[in-house]
């Protein structure tokens, strides 16, 4: 299984060069390179996407022989925050990020954040780019990478330990730096207090954000406060809530939020239908 993740993950890098899309390897061979560990093994080859470029290649994927692979919904509402395929030829799969739940930033700009600080490692005799360890501990405390139903699997408190003991006082400094900048200090939160770093303030999803995660154009406060409170960890809202931004402050905000229900409604409950489209468009 691992040999062919790792195949899997030169291939499809490989893939990505040729089509001049942005890609970085992650997971398990990454953590072990920057000297962690994982304590379970994944049966898919990790691959951080430019949003830019997510469709593109998942179209290309398609018509290499890859198909989609819908997991189970679990009483999720939101659409999955990352695409999962499989092949017939192929031992493992290939899961494709291209947004990380609770990181609030322009998906963009999160991932220009996180590509800045790649790294190459060696994998198979192959130099392939991967993501930066300071970024790869970030993303493996983080226990809800596909939204709120991967949380039940979290492994935070085993990475959390690790990274107690690993990680040098400049690089806490850069984890803040890191976290607060893909506005990420709800989701966070309990990272850096176990790390004894002073928890940065809580900020509504972006407007870019929103619209990505949920394909909508028109975004309103209340679809922002609905999208965090459905993404964030019980730490995490707790720190919405205690926020000025959180909750509605004046009658005109319940106004406001009253007024504007129907369309939250609707952006929230069709965002699954709306992804599923534009990838069936892009094949298509």
């Amino acid at each position: 299984m691992r040999e062919s993740k790792d195949h899997v993950a030169i291939e499809t890098l490989a893939l990505c060069r040729d089509l001049h899309i942005r890609a970085m390897v992650g997971g398990g061979p990454v953590l072990t390179a920057h000297g962690l560990m994982s304590p379970s093994i994944s049966h898919n080859a990790s691959i951080v996407v430019d949003p830019a470029s997510i469709r593109h290649l998942h179209s290309v994927l398609r018509e290499r022989g890859w198909r989609d692979v819908k997991a189970g919904q679990g009483g999720q509402i939101l659409p999955p925050a990352r695409l999962r395929l499989a092949h017939d030829d192929k031992l493992s799969g290939l899961m494709l990020y291209s947004v990380i739940p609770g990181f609030f930033a322009d998906p963009e700009a999160t991932f220009d954040l996180i590509w800045e600080r790649q790294k190459e490692i060696p994998l198979r005799g192959v130099t392939v780019r991967a993501v930066g360890r300071v970024a790869s501990a970030v993303l493996a405390s983080h226990d809800g990478l596909d939204g709120r139903a991967s949380r039940q699997r979290s492994n935070f408190n085993y990475f959390v330990r690790q990274f107690q003991l690993l990680l040098t006082g400049s690089e806490r400094l850069v984890v803040v730096d890191l976290i607060r900048n893909m506005g990420g200090c709800a989701e966070m939160s309990a990272m850096l207090e176990a790390l004894g770093v002073e928890p940065c303030p809580f900020s509504l999803p972006s407007i870019p954000y929103v619209q990505w995660r949920l394909q909508v154009t028109e975004v309103s406060d209340q679809t922002r406060r609905a999208l965090a409170f459905l993404e964030l960890a019980p730490h995490g809202r707790q720190m919405m809530y205690r926020s000025k931004t959180g909750r509605l402050r004046s009658l005109g905000d319940v106004w406001t939020s009253a007024t504007s229900l129907p369309a939250t409604i609707n952006a929230i409950f069709g965002a699954r239908r709306r992804w599923a489209d534009s990838l069936r468009e892009v094949v298509a």
